[in-house]
C-alpha cells in the first residue's frame, strides 16, 4: 500500500507578508504518518515550499503510483488548490481523502466534488490507519464517503487519549523543508502539548471541531519529543501550535517545570488568552524562565461591549494589563484586532480601533475581518439573517468582506483593513520587542539558546521580510 500526504498551499489568509517569511512544518500530516507508516510506504509533500506546484505534486504521483491521497484542507479558501491536486489524484487512478477543520464542519458539500472520495472527521490519526488497513470506509468511525451515488457518514469517532498517541514522523521531511521551515529567518520546528479550547468565541470553530473538549499530552512524552534529534540538531524556535496554550496553568507551570531541569535551551513561541496573563502572572513569569519569547495574543477588540458579543469573556482594562504584564517579563507580543468585530460597527468605531491600536504597545499588530465559518455561532446569525455577502469559500480569507453590515460597505472595510497597516505598522514595534528581549531577559539567556553570529542574521533577516511586509501592506 502506497500513501501520499499533501499539504496544500496557503492563500493570503492574513494580508500582511508573504507567506514564504513564516512557513512551519505540516505536524499534522507527520502525525498522521506517525500512524501508517508501519502499514504503508508514506511520502509527504508540502506544496507551501518554494518550487513545489502541481507540475511537481503531478510527477510525484506519476511515479509512486499512490493508492491513497490524502490531502490536509484546515482554511476554507484552500477550496481551489485542494480540488485541484485532488483532480490530479483521480486522474491517475488514486483514491482521494481530505480531512481538517473545512470538510470536518462542512462533509456533505465537500463530497459533493467528484473528484473527492473520502472525508475524514475530526481527528484523523485512528480513523485513517483503519482506513489503510481495511482498504475501505466502510463502518470506520469517523469518515465520510460515497457509495453507490449516496454519501455514507459513519458516526463519529471518539476523540483520542493524547497520554498514548504516536509522537510525530518528522524524519519525511525533505531536505529543501529542513532548510525552509522558519519563523522570520529562525529555523522552527512545531510540537503540541494539548488539543482544544474550552472557551467558545462566537467566531471560533476550534470548540465544535474537537467537541469542547481540551486534552494534554503526557509532559514526560513533550520533553522527549524536545529531546529528539529533529529538534535538537536544527530548531532555535518551538512553536507550540495548541489552540489554548493556558488552560490548565498547573499543567504549564509543570511543563516549564521539566524544559527547564532537562536542560532544554530553545525559544519556544505561542498563542494564550488575556485573562490567564493577568489572573495568572506568575504563569507566564515561569515560561519566561523556560524560553517562551513571543506569545500571540486574539485582542480581537477595544470595546468591551464587542467583546463581550463576541463572548471573549475579556475586557479591555485587562488588554492593557496583560500588556504590562508581559512587557515586563520580555515578551515579544503579537496582537490581532477583528475589524467590523461588531456587526453594528460604524466607520468611526472602526476609525477609534485605529486610533487606539496606535498608542497600543503591541509589537506586532495584524487585522482581520470579522469571518464566519461552520459551526460557530456566527455562522448560524449570518445565516438566520441573509448577512452574507457571498458564500465563495474563496472569499473565506479574514481579509475579504464576506458580511453585510448595515453601516459599513465591502469597500469601507478593505479600506479600513488598510489604513489599519499603512497606520500602525512600523519598523519600530518589533524592533523594540527585541530590544526588550535582549534587556530583560540578558545576553546570558539568549546566547543559551542561539550563537551570537546566528543573532545578528537572524536580525538582518528579520529585517529584510519586515520590509517585504511593509511593502505589501
Amino acid at each position: 500500500m502506497r500513501v501520499l500526504l499533501i499539504k496544500p498551499s496557503l492563500s493570503n489568509v492574513y494580508r500582511w507578508g508573504p507567506q514564504t517569511d513564516i512557513i512551519t512544518p505540516p505536524l499534522g500530516l507527520e502525525y498522521i504518518a506517525a500512524y501508517v507508516k508501519d502499514i504503508a510506504d508514506v511520502r509527504i509533500i508540502d506544496s507551501r515550499l518554494e518550487k513545489v506546484d502541481l507540475k511537481v505534486i503531478e510527477k510525484a504521483i506519476e511515479q509512486d503510483q499512490p493508492d491513497y491521497v490524502g490531502i490536509s484542507w484546515n482554511f476554507s479558501s484552500q477550496i481551489d488548490i485542494t480540488r485541484r491536486i485532488a483532480n490530479i489524484a483521480k486522474t491517475h487512478g488514486c483514491r482521494t481523502v481530505v480531512g481538517g477543520w473545512h470538510p470536518t464542519l462542512v462533509p456533505s458539500e465537500t463530497l459533493n466534488f467528484h473528484s473527492i472520495d473520502i472525508v475524514v472527521r475530526g481527528e484523523g490519526e485512528n480513523t485513517f490507519r483503519e482506513l489503510i488497513q481495511n482498504n475501505s470506509p466502510i463502518g470506520i468511525p469517523g469518515l465520510s464517503y460515497k457509495q453507490n451515488g449516496k454519501q455514507i457518514h459513519n458516526p463519529d469517532r471518539e476523540l483520542m487519549d493524547l497520554k498514548y498517541i504516536r509522537p510525530p514522523a518528522r524524519h519525511f521531511r525533505s531536505v529543501v523543508a529542513k532548510k525552509t521551515y522558519n519563523f522570520f529567518g529562525i529555523p522552527v520546528d512545531c510540537i503540541e502539548t494539548s488539543r482544544g479550547c474550552p472557551y467558545s468565541c462566537n467566531f471560533c470553530c476550534i470548540h465544535h471541531f474537537y467537541r469542547s473538549k481540551y486534552r494534554q499530552h503526557a509532559i514526560r512524552d513533550i520533553i522527549k519529543e524536545l529531546h529528539s534529534s529533529e529538534i535538537r540538531n536544527r530548531a532555535s524556535l518551538i512553536y507550540i501550535i495548541d489552540d489554548n496554550f493556558v488552560v490548565d496553568h498547573k499543567f504549564v507551570m509543570e511543563l516549564c517545570d521539566a524544559i527547564i531541569q532537562s536542560g532544554i535551551n530553545k525559544y519556544f513561541m505561542t498563542q494564550v488568552r488575556v485573562d490567564m496573563i493577568v489572573n495568572h502572572p506568575e504563569v507566564f513569569e515561569k515560561m519566561a524562565d523556560a524560553g517562551f519569547i513571543y506569545l500571540f495574543l486574539g485582542l480581537e477588540s477595544f470595546s468591551d461591549a464587542t467583546l463581550e458579543k463576541l463572548n471573549k469573556q475579556i475586557k479591555f482594562k485587562q488588554i492593557k494589563s496583560s500588556l504590562k504584564i508581559l512587557h515586563k517579563l520580555g515578551f515579544i507580543v503579537h496582537g490581532n484586532i477583528i475589524l467590523g468585530a461588531n456587526l453594528e460597527d460604524t466607520r468611526q468605531d472602526l476609525e477609534s480601533t485605529i486610533e487606539i491600536a496606535k498608542n497600543m504597545d503591541v509589537d506586532l499588530l495584524t487585522y482581520s475581518l470579522l469571518t464566519p465559518y461552520p459551526g460557530t455561532k456566527l455562522w448560524e446569525r449570518v445565516l438566520s439573517e441573509d448577512l452574507f455577502l457571498t458564500r465563495d469559500w474563496h472569499e473565506f480569507t479574514w481579509s475579504h468582506p464576506v458580511i453585510k453590515y448595515p453601516h459599513l460597505s465591502a469597500d469601507d472595510l478593505r479600506y479600513y483593513l488598510s489604513k489599519a497597516y499603512k497606520e500602525t505598522m512600523s519598523f519600530h514595534r518589533p524592533w523594540q520587542g527585541l530590544r526588550r528581549l535582549v534587556k530583560t531577559r540578558g545576553l546570558k539567556f539568549n546566547l543559551l539558546r542561539i550563537d551570537p553570529i546566528a543573532i545578528f542574521r537572524i536580525f538582518f533577516q528579520m529585517m529584510h521580510n519586515l520590509r517585504k511586509i511593509l511593502s505589501h501592506k
